[in-house]
């Protein structure tokens, strides 16, 4: 391990205890009572608005693109599960 990436380790390591120092800080250390559902839900929506959602494009070539590659792989073992079913035929039967 060359200088340099020691130098880089310990960087990191520092950094991500500066990280760990700051989050702990920001997290109170009493237990914060139970929302309601009103609440959650209130807060639910408010996420779901942010969400970044696809276009109907885009869930389409997903979907497809998703089925192509199921039913090559469903393939693939089927043959793989014929190849295997015939030797073991051939060496037991």
């Amino acid at each position: 391990m060359s200088r340099e990436s020691k130098r880089d380790m310990e960087r990191q390591q520092r950094r991500d205890e500066q990280h760990d120092l700051a989050e702990a800080q920001r997290q109170p250390h009493e237990k914060s009572e139970r929302t309601g559902p009103r609440t959650f839900l209130r807060e639910v929506r408010g996420e779901l608005k942010r969400v970044a959602w696809p276009s109907r494009k885009e869930v389409g070539s997903y979907s497809v693109v998703v089925l192509v590659t199921v039913t090559l792989l469903t393939l693939f073992v089927f043959a793989l599960d014929q190849v295997f079913a015939q030797v073991v035929f051939r060496i037991f039967g």
